[in-house]
């Protein structure tokens, strides 16, 4: 019998090994923004819905002052003159005023004044969070397990309970009722005083057509805006008599269980509401669960109410940071007018609408499509299909009630949901 020589077993097992490594640790190079918006592009011609025209957009940023506290402001429009419906956007806890961009962008160049509001306080409130360290920033295969020792997977595993438990805390802190109060009183001032700036004529102000206003939100942002559209709560919260929005859209609505009976607590929600959530869609705060999220929908009383449920969606997907894995400089994030050119689209096109024209990276510090708040990485086909039906979904749903458009009504009741197939369902009453 043949026996194989040491020096040729020796190198097969060198060989070997050599392949199992580059398996380990070689992954598919991340797709660019171009790319990324193209399966978007390519998804949404596949029956999805867009805007008639899509706009060309400008923004401003300014910081403004309320009850001593700053409050961020970010304004986008459409740049041809004219007077838009107006959606004001509240971003997410630790999230600063100009992010949520891929919504924000989408809805302006569909043709809507997109006033985004943002206690400096808020956005600021997750920097105190435990940093993760690059051990626990695990690789999604398991070369993590093979190669890194006990003592270090102890070490980040320690490392990853504290940070899990700063954000637990800070978040039943943030979305306490006491501080939805203040929340709620720093966006009815700032409404106040874009108001009063449209009526002026007062720059990019000037576009926004205050008798058609829809409030939206992400996370905290959606919690802000679910309570000034109805949900009860036991503290008496502020109101102002001439803020009366046309449609609410939710992103991650927060259903806080632990605050009594939700069969009632959603039942003044009378205006039509857009609810969209995922399957996955856990929070880090441990306040909501996916299941818990439907509830905002299911007990609001019937009449234009949506829920938008994507299968596999998680927390991090809804607050449409970014397409790209690369963030913006901080130069390209400065308070100042800037055009952002899009190209016109007819209605049912490969063009998504979303960002600042094909390529454009969106900004936001949390990397919506790249890295999440727990590093894990966002770049498959289900997630560009995601985009695209909160693209589609969201722009119809504003065109039906803020335009009336017959087209937007009938897609979304009977095209949406063959479109979406087995990526989401879209259900309404």
């Amino acid at each position: 019998m043949n026996k194989t020589p040491k020096t040729t077993t020796y190198f097969l097992m060198l060989i070997a090994c050599s392949a199992f490594m580059t398996g380990c640790f070689m992954s598919p190079s991340p797709l660019t923004p171009e790319q990324q918006s193209e399966k978007i592009g390519q998804y949404i011609a596949k029956g999805g819905y867009s805007a008639v025209v899509s706009y060309d957009i400008k923004s401003i940023s300014e910081t403004w002052r309320h009850d001593g506290q700053a409050v961020d402001i970010s304004m986008l429009t459409p740049t041809t003159p004219g007077a838009y419906p107006l959606i004001i956007y509240l971003p997410g806890l630790g999230e600063q005023a100009d992010e949520g961009k891929l919504w924000r962008e989408t809805w302006a160049k569909a043709g809507y004044a997109v006033f985004s509001v943002q206690p400096l306080e808020i956005a600021n409130a997750l920097k105190v969070v435990t940093p993760m360290s690059s051990d626990d920033k695990q690789p999604a295969d398991s070369s993590w397990s093979l190669f890194t020792s006990s003592k270090d997977k102890d070490k980040a595993a320690a490392l990853k309970a504290v940070r899990n438990s700063d954000l637990r805390y800070l978040g039943h802190e943030y979305f306490s009722q006491a501080s939805l109060i203040k929340r709620i009183n720093h966006v009815l001032w700032a409404y106040a005083q874009l108001q009063q700036r449209t009526k002026a004529k007062q720059g990019l102000f000037a576009a926004a057509d205050l008798s058609r206003v829809v409030i939206a939100g992400y996370d905290i942002g959606a919690q802000t805006a679910a309570a000034m559209i109805g949900e009860k709560y036991d503290a008496i919260l502020p109101q102002a008599p001439d803020f009366n929005p046309l449609a609410a859209i939710l992103l991650s609505p927060s259903v806080d269980i632990a605050l009594g009976d939700v069969t009632t607590r959603y039942q003044n929600i009378s205006i039509p509401l857009l609810a969209v959530t995922g399957t996955e869609d856990d929070d880090p705060y441990a306040i909501s669960t996916p299941y818990a999220r439907t509830a905002i929908w299911e007990n609001a009383p019937p009449g234009n109410k949506c829920l938008l449920l994507l299968k596999k969606g998680n927390h991090q997907l809804f607050a449409g940071n970014n397409l790209s894995q690369k963030q913006e400089s901080n130069a390209e994030q400065e308070s100042v007018e800037k055009p952002e050119t899009g190209t016109a689209a007819p209605r049912f096109s490969n063009s998504y609408g979303g960002g600042g024209g094909k390529g454009h990276s969106g900004g936001g510090s949390q990397g919506g499509m790249g890295k999440s708040k727990g590093g894990s990485r966002q770049n498959g086909a289900q997630d560009y299909n995601h985009v695209a039906a909160i693209f589609s979904v969201s722009i119809a749903f504003l065109d039906h009630v803020c335009k009336h458009d017959s087209v937007a009504g009938s897609w979304l009741s009977a095209k949406a949901n063959p479109w979406l197939d087995k990526s989401a369902s879209l259900k309404i009453k």
